[in-house]
C-alpha cells in the first residue's frame, strides 16, 4: 500500500508548471542510482545544448531491487512521464524533445513512449546500459519517435551480466549487454521502426571518453559530449551509425523537424 502511494505521489508531483517552450531533455536515472544525470547534462551542455534538462524522478526510494522489479514497470510512473512529454510537446510543437535513461530508467522511458497519444513524438531517444529486454518489440515505441533510438551495449557490463530479470519483465538478455534484436516478424511497420534503431556497442576507442564498458560509465560527460551529442543534435544520421534494418526507403516517414543550430549545435570533434 505504501509503495502504491509512493508511486502515485511520484507521478503527480514530479514538477511544476511547464516553462516557456525550449529544447528539452527528459532523463530517467537507473534503479537506486542517483548521480548520472549531472554527467549526462554536463556532456550535453559542453556540446552546446542550451535547453531544459529534466531529471524525471521515478524512484520509490525503497531500494534498487524494488525500483528494478516493480517501479520501473509501473503504469503510473510511465503515465507521469508521458504526461510531461505530451505537455512539453503541445507547449512547443517545433521544439526538440529528447528522452534518455540509464539501466532500469530505460524501461520507464520505453513504457512512457508507448503511452504517448497519437501525433505526439519525441525527436530522439538514448538508452544507456539498458536493463530492458533485448527482445522487446520496439515498433510501438518508434512510432512515437521522429528520429532515432540509440542504445549503448557492452559485454563487459558486470551489472547486466548478473541480472536475472529484466526491468521491463521481458525475456532474453538485457539490451545493454547484447543490443536489441530484430523481431521475427519483419513487415513494413517493423522494418520502418528498426531502420531508426541503432545499437552502439562498446569499443576500445571509447576509453578516451571515459567509457570502459562498465554499466554507469556510459553516462560519462566526455562520452555524451563526443559520441552521443553529435548523433542526436544532427538533422541527418551519423555517418558511423549502423541501423538494425537498412533497406527501408528513408522517405517513407520523414522525421519531424529537429533542432536548429542555435538551439542544439552539433559537436565539432571528429567522428566516433
Amino acid at each position: 500500500m505504501f509503495a502504491g502511494a509512493t508511486l502515485l505521489a511520484l507521478a503527480l508531483g514530479t514538477g511544476c508548471a511547464e516553462q516557456i517552450a525550449k529544447p528539452t531533455v527528459f532523463y530517467c536515472e537507473g534503479a537506486g542510482w542517483y548521480s548520472s544525470a549531472g554527467q549526462v547534462e554536463s556532456g550535453l551542455r559542453q556540446a552546446g545544448f542550451k535547453g531544459r534538462f529534466v531529471n524525471y524522478s521515478w524512484s520509490s526510494f525503497l531500494g534498487p531491487s524494488t525500483d528494478h522489479l516493480i517501479t520501473a514497470r509501473s503504469g503510473i510512473v510511465a503515465s507521469g512521464l508521458a504526461d510531461r512529454i505530451e505537455k512539453t510537446r503541445r507547449n512547443g510543437p517545433d521544439m526538440p524533445i529528447y528522452a534518455m535513461g540509464l539501466s532500469a530508467g530505460t524501461a520507464v522511458v520505453l513504457n512512457a513512449l508507448e503511452k504517448l497519444p497519437e501525433g505526439i513524438r519525441v525527436d530522439h531517444v538514448v538508452l544507456f546500459s539498458s536493463s530492458a529486454s533485448s527482445t522487446r518489440n520496439l515498433t510501438p515505441v518508434m512510432e512515437r519517435v521522429g528520429g532515432r533510438l540509440y542504445a549503448t551495449t557492452s559485454p563487459h557490463d558486470g551489472i547486466l551480466r548478473a541480472i536475472v530479470t529484466n526491468a521491463d519483465g521481458g525475456g532474453g538478455p538485457p539490451a545493454g549487454k547484447s543490443g536489441f534484436a530484430m523481431p521475427a516478424s519483419r513487415d513494413h511497420r517493423v522494418a520502418l521502426a528498426y531502420s531508426r534503431v541503432v545499437n552502439l556497442p562498446w569499443r576500445a576507442s571509447y576509453l578516451q571518453f571515459g567509457w570502459d564498458g562498465g554499466h554507469t560509465a556510459a553516462t560519462r560527460s566526455d562520452f555524451v559530449q563526443h559520441v552521443i551529442a553529435p548523433r542526436i543534435f544532427s538533422k541527418t544520421p551519423h555517418p558511423l551509425d549502423r541501423p538494425m534494418f537498412r533497406t527501408v526507403n528513408s522517405n517513407s516517414r520523414p522525421p519531424r523537424k529537429t533542432a536548429t543550430a542555435a538551439s542544439a549545435p552539433p559537436s565539432t570533434v571528429g567522428l566516433h
